[in-house]
């Protein structure tokens, strides 16, 4: 058991010594930019543990041999790991991978949260989505001489393509260059004429190919002179910086007898930067070219110096050189300046801009566009004016290998522009639908004005606007009152909003208040008398309703004494009116009071008008003719009272009884004379009748 335990802790020993050796060994090969060599080191040695800088150093090797995807997937687990170790520039290669991933909503969302300066990162995606919105501005064409290795950087020399690839024809001790694991690069050439069709390329030079690199040629207009980019190696003889690292030198030779003679080195090298990628202006007098020399603004910058002598190379300045690359220069016949940056707003690693000549020096430099421009590296460009045609160079996974050079031809002008839509509209006359011409239309942007326009002879007008805005346009004129609208823009480039304002005249208007003011009028006029007549034919139906309502109430109210009447014996129904039946009440001749017996006959009314409370009732007593009329009556009312009087005593309120003295207008027995009846017949006159007058 021992035994077994030792050989695993030996075991266990060797295998993390040799995890370590391989690390350092890929850190070796890591600082000497051998990025082939330390992958697969770094790749061994990889397990959950693996130290932040390694994974750093990995991702970087992936970064600079383009194998983007992997890149971008470690530079985020270092971010999750340790946020401190990514630092401003593997910030800036995280968000290159991004982007050469495919990724650019990843990229643009994590460049917004980490930028310093959110207002100019927003401003480059928009100027990029300008960009984007011209479509493709080239025709492109990847050349059949590019093979799995790298051609690049193509330059026109008389009726040739000169370009850099990678040595044609190598031996088992050819020199191997480590960054990418493939020989070194040399120049070569192919007829311009052919270009697009044929493979048939061959060694520019024999003098000036040599073990190391060679690319990136350019000539004058002779044809006599060439610059190309070299590592610091001549004579035989390699040089390199305090690191030991052999930098790129820019140097010159002189076709004579046709062979390239005098290679120098041009005064301008350094054993400790590099000088490359040399571009000649037009007439020759000033060289341009890439350098990482110090006092620059960032990694590579762009340069130029006289020919005449190479002396104080002058930077481009904060125009054109950023913070990061800035390579590849080319100028035209023009004068407009081409080169690669990392660091203007593009879509991924290097992009081709323009600069055009000024007063001082170049303007601002824009992003030539697509196809030209990619995710990946895109550069070399160069361009014959004459034709719109020429190559660039560019390392795009869709080409035959690490670097492909392209044919171009420009189609499109470079017209970047921030997304704008129209606004085509009129003003009118709101009552004549005429155009009105000479009208002041404002356009309003957040509560600001930002352009005043007067209607044309047809009363139009135009606005050019910004997407994704709100805008207020207000129209008015003299004489008339103003009139606006609203126009709510999208993303829609160049989209068209038509648009009418009315006006009304104030003389207009005025007619308009008078005729209203007279149909108000008329109106006020026309409605008092509808009115008037609503309520009158209200009030008749009312009437009418209320006649109704008293007829159907009166029915039911007779229906209701009717049945009362039915189950009533002592109620008795006379010529449609109703009475209370009594034994006959009569009074002595010529008084009222009541006779005794009279009294007891009385205790019937009494007795139904408590069971009816709501019972009224009218005492009617009547005399006989004996005696003026005068005298009859008032003695009947007097005898109608003492009844009244009778009834009150005997709990019955006297708001309930109606006392009524007839006198001898209604007598039963009719009597001609006095003599004319009896005493009988006039005692039969001599009455007195209960009428009931409301049951409720």
């Amino acid at each position: 058991m021992k035994l077994k335990l030792l050989f695993f802790f030996i075991f266990l020993s060797q295998f993390i010594f040799s995890q370590d050796f391989q690390t350092k060994k890929a850190d070796i090969y890591f600082a000497k930019t051998y990025y082939t060599k330390a992958i697969p080191l770094y790749e061994e040695a990889l397990k959950n543990d693996t130290p932040t800088q390694t994974l750093l150093n990995l991702a970087d090797a992936y970064t600079y041999t383009y194998q983007v995807q992997k890149a971008a997937s470690l530079y985020q687990k270092i971010l999750a790991r340790d946020p401190k170790l990514m630092d401003e520039k593997h910030l800036f290669m995280y968000l290159q991978t991004l982007k050469a991933s495919g990724n650019e909503q990843k990229a643009n969302e994590t460049a917004s949260a980490l930028s310093e300066n959110k207002t100019a990162h927003k401003e480059n995606l928009n100027y990029l989505e300008n960009v984007a919105a011209l479509g493709e501005r080239f025709q492109i064409k990847n050349l059949p001489l590019n093979t799995a290795a790298s051609e690049f950087g193509g330059t026109f020399y008389r009726d040739q393509l000169v370009f850099a690839a990678t040595k044609k024809e190598t031996s088992l001790l050819e020199k191997i260059y480590y960054w990418n694991n493939h020989p070194y690069l040399d120049l070569y050439q192919i007829a311009l004429d052919s270009v697009t069709k044929s493979t048939n390329t061959k060694v520019f030079s024999d003098e000036i190919n040599s073990k190391l690199h060679e690319s990136n040629a350019v000539f004058t207009t002779d044809g006599k002179t060439v610059y190309f980019t070299r590592n610091n190696y001549l004579n035989g003889k390699l040089k390199r910086d305090d690191q030991k690292v052999t930098q790129l030198q820019i140097y010159k030779a002189e076709l004579i007898d046709g062979k390239w003679k005098n290679i120098s080195s041009l005064p301008i090298n350094s054993d400790e930067f590099s000088n490359e990628h040399p571009a000649l202006s037009p007439d020759g007098k000033t060289l341009y070219f890439a350098s990482n020399r110090p006092g620059g603004f960032g990694s590579f910058d762009i340069y130029q110096v006289n020919t005449n002598n190479f002396s104080d190379p002058e930077n481009l300045g904060a125009v054109i050189n950023t913070k990061h690359k800035e390579q590849f220069p080319f100028i035209d016949d023009k004068g407009n300046l081409y080169f690669s940056s990392d660091g203007h707003p593009g879509f991924g690693f290097l992009d081709v801009f323009i600069a055009k000549p000024s007063n001082n020096g170049f303007g601002k430099p824009d992003n030539v566009g697509f196809p030209v421009n990619s995710g990946y590296d895109d550069f070399a460009y160069v361009v014959n004016t004459s034709t719109q045609e020429g190559f660039f160079s560019s390392n795009r996974p869709s080409g035959k290998g690490s670097d492909d050079i392209y044919h171009f031809k420009e189609t499109q002008p470079l017209m970047i522009e921030d997304c704008y839509q129209l606004i085509v509209g009129t003003v009118r006359d709101k009552h004549t639908n005429e155009l009105l011409s000479n009208a002041s239309v404002n356009l309003i942007l957040d509560n600001e004005e930002i352009q005043k326009l007067i209607t044309d002879e047809k009363g139009v007008f135009n606005f050019k606007i910004l997407c994704n805005n709100n805008y207020k346009i207000t129209a008015s004129k003299k004489a008339y009152t103003s009139d606006s609208t609203f126009v709510k823009t999208n993303g829609k480039r160049k989209l068209q909003h038509e648009r009418t304002l009315y006006l009304q005249s104030f003389e207009k208007l005025e007619e308009i208040k008078k005729e209203q003011e007279k149909q108000a009028i008329a109106q006020a006029e026309k409605d008092k008398k509808e009115a008037i007549a609503r309520a009158e034919q209200e009030k008749k139906k009312a009437e009418e309703k209320a006649k109704r309502e008293a007829a159907e109430k009166e029915i039911q109210k007779k229906k209701r004494i009717a049945k009362i009447a039915e189950t009533e014996k002592d109620i008795i129904k006379k010529d449609n009116e109703y009475f209370i039946k009594t034994e006959p009440i009569y009074f002595d001749y010529d008084l009222w009071y009541m006779r005794k017996e009279s009294r007891a006959k009385l205790q019937t009314i009494i007795t139904l008008m408590k069971k009816y409370p709501k019972m009224q009732i009218e005492i009617g007593t009547h005399t006989d003719i004996r005696g003026n009329n005068k005298y009859n009556q008032e003695l009947s009312q007097k005898r109608s009272n003492s009844v009244q009087e009778f009834l009150g005593e005997n709990g019955i309120a006297l708001s309930r009884i109606k006392a009524t003295g007839y006198g001898e207008k209604f007598p039963i027995v009719y009597c001609e004379t006095e003599e004319a009846c009896n005493e009988e017949q006039h005692e039969i006159n001599r009455r007195c009748e209960f009428k009931i007058l409301n049951f409720e």
